[in-house]
């Protein structure tokens, strides 16, 4: 229920965003908006405005629509012939249609300056151990520098580390990183491998490189747990302490991850507290597509304090925000539109495509984990609902938007009849979408 009510107010906030762009637009262009409605289904609430537009939330969340005043809808009054929809001129039309996925996009941007204003709290980024040969070894990293910029650009916490080698690796290459070694700055200069899509990779990039983070011992508390996983077939709820295993007490969380990727579809006995009670349990770890295990269950980090000497937070002022929050939005479209064609041409698995379960479970979670890490979920699902919109399949935005180029090139619009048979084909498409990502998220959930 947690999940789910997130993922509604998830869903309401970005339909609204979406929707009101369209509005916005059309009124600008002089069309009469006759209804904006948050939701389908039966009418919960509603009030006509001063405009004359009828404002509707409906019971069904699961999207929302704009009803522009339009002749191929119904009779138009010869008084209101200008103000229709389709008595517009193309650029208009093309204005009005890509405004909806255009207001995602700046949401996307509006978000992350939000959120480098109000700072990312994390980690620093001290380096615990170098694994032989590797990039980090041959770059003569040791153990105890900080990472304080890649490329000249700051990186106060491991998390702002992870992004600028992300970006790196796209496509590979070299990095300057700027070390801080005890009292003394340092420059070096690491090999960061480009990144394959087609596969999952075996190892994180930190990994890959032979870079293991200082890590906060964290208690072994789990937090959430998803329903139809290893941890939740094992009787594993949230705020459970994970005591032991086999006898053997275990107190990091950490150890438990490796205890668990180590062991896929090997039944382990643990023991653990739960209301001041020891309980004993049977649990196995399902096998993931990497071989390695996993069950499903989070740590409640925030029940382990961050010593005053690891804390850092990237921050930003005002100006340079908006700056980073462009580029973040940037980099995560490039980065979706990148899979999408990659899975279009096969190169990378339609198993990575995600759907309304998938999206609840991470709506749950990170409102859970605080106000910035859902404002961020709101700002990557923003930018993929504008994606998705903007896809040439009719019926979508991107469809209308192909019909108006056909129609530019032309000079005409295409005939009623070839509309509606692009209309069935697009409905086919998108149910197509629908099914696969419903698909995949029913496989995650119950293997």
């Amino acid at each position: 229920m947690y999940s789910a009510f997130y993922f509604i107010v998830a869903l309401a906030i970005l339909v609204v965003v979406h929707e009101f762009g369209h509005f916005w637009v059309a009124r600008r262009c002089g069309v009469k908006v006759l209804t904006f409605s948050v939701g389908f289904g039966r009418t919960l609430w509603q009030k006509t405005g001063k405009d004359g537009t009828k404002y509707i939330v409906a019971m069904i969340p699961l999207g929302g629509y704009v009803k522009m005043l339009d002749e191929r809808e119904g009779p138009v009054d010869d008084a209101e012939l200008a103000y229709s929809f389709n008595r517009q001129p193309l650029r208009s039309r093309v204005a009005i249609v890509a405004a909806g996925p255009i207001a995602n996009l700046v949401f996307a941007i509006a978000a992350y300056w939000l959120i480098f204003v109000m700072g990312i709290p994390g980690i620093k980024p001290i380096i615990d151990f170098i694994e032989p040969t590797t990039p980090a070894f041959q770059a003569q990293l040791v153990v105890g520098d900080e990472i304080q910029a890649i490329n000249n650009k700051p990186t106060p916490t491991w998390q702002s580390v992870y992004k600028e080698l992300a970006v790196v690796s796209e496509h590979g290459g070299t990095v300057n990183l700027t070390i801080a070694s005890g009292t003394i700055q340092q420059q070096r200069q690491i090999t960061v491998p480009k990144r394959n899509l087609e596969q999952k990779p075996q190892q994180s990039l930190l990994e890959q490189l032979g870079i293991t983070p200082v890590r906060i011992k964290l208690l072994p508390i789990v937090d959430n747990v998803v329903a139809g996983g290893a941890a939740d077939r094992a009787g594993l709820k949230k705020g459970d302490l994970l005591l032991s295993h086999n006898g053997q007490h275990i107190d990091d969380w950490n150890r438990w991850v490796d205890l668990i990727k180590s062991s896929p579809e090997k039944a382990l006995n643990i023991t653990i507290e739960r209301n001041k009670q020891q309980i004993d349990l049977a649990l196995t770890p399902a096998k993931g597509d990497d071989n390695s295990g996993f069950i499903g269950a989070r740590v409640n980090a925030s029940a382990t304090p961050i010593p005053k000497a690891l804390q850092a937070e990237l921050r930003h002022g005002p100006i340079d925000a908006l700056y980073y929050a462009s580029k973040e939005t940037w980099q995560f479209t490039t980065s979706t539109l990148k899979s999408l064609g990659g899975m279009l041409v096969g190169t990378v698995s339609t198993k990575n495509l995600g759907g309304p379960i998938s999206i609840a479970q991470y709506a749950g979670s990170s409102a859970e984990q605080g106000a910035i890490t859902f404002i961020s979920f709101l700002a990557m699902i923003s930018i993929s609902l504008g994606i998705l919109n903007l896809l040439p399949i009719p019926i979508l935005d991107g469809g209308h938007l192909m019909l108006y180029f056909i129609e530019a090139l032309k000079g005409s619009p295409l005939s009623e009849s070839m509309q509606q048979s692009a209309q069935k084909l697009g409905i086919m498409l998108l149910l197509t979408l629908m099914i696969l990502a419903f698909f995949n998220d029913l496989t995650r959930l119950f293997g």
